[in-house]
């Protein structure tokens, strides 16, 4: 799933259970990766690699039918339990 300016993304190891919106992308310099810049939600902006995150979809279609348990998250969009 490619990250859109827009988008809603998370870390795609938990360590933050709130999802981030994308700012700004850009091509990393001699490298075929892209580097995103986010906004948390307390206004605080920042900069990522797209190795470090995952595009949450608010209907996969997935969830909903899934019984998420604690520290679970969706394989499709990465929603947290």
């Amino acid at each position: 799933m490619m990250i859109k300016i827009g988008d809603t993304v998370q870390f795609k190891k938990p360590y933050a259970p709130f999802g981030m919106v994308v700012l700004a992308k850009r091509k990393m310099f001699a490298s075929d990766i892209h580097a995103y810049t986010v906004k948390y939600p307390n206004g605080e902006i920042a900069e990522y690699d797209e190795t470090q995150l995952v595009k949450l979809d608010e209907g996969c279609g997935n969830c909903d039918d899934m019984v998420l348990y604690l520290d679970e998250q969706c394989p499709n969009c990465g929603r947290q339990a």
